[in-house]
């Protein structure tokens, strides 16, 4: 009978302890997968940024060595961006 009172305790708390252990080791594998994650969205973030300063430094580059037709693109741009504006406004309904 004395066994019997005695491991009453310890398998009542064998529960508890599992779930403690099981919770405990969820929380690990989520942060490291966080942490993961972190690492891949920052590094293809960094090669965006990368990408982006290429392609800005080689368009400068461009324009300085072909000045005419660096103004003459800006000069299309403009009258496309303008010609899209102008239409947009003038399918708008008028509110008055």
């Amino acid at each position: 009978m004395g066994n019997l009172v005695s491991d009453t305790p310890s398998k009542m708390t064998q529960p508890v302890r599992d779930f403690k252990n099981g919770a405990l080791s969820a929380e690990s594998g989520l942060e490291a997968l966080s942490h993961n994650a972190g690492e891949r969205i920052g590094a293809m973030a960094s090669q965006i940024s990368d990408s982006a300063a290429d392609y800005a430094k080689s368009s400068r580059d461009y324009v300085k060595e072909n000045p005419v037709a660096g103004i003459a693109m800006a000069a299309a741009a403009g009258a496309i961006a303008g010609s899209l504006i102008t239409l947009i406004m003038r399918r708008r309904p008028h509110r008055e």
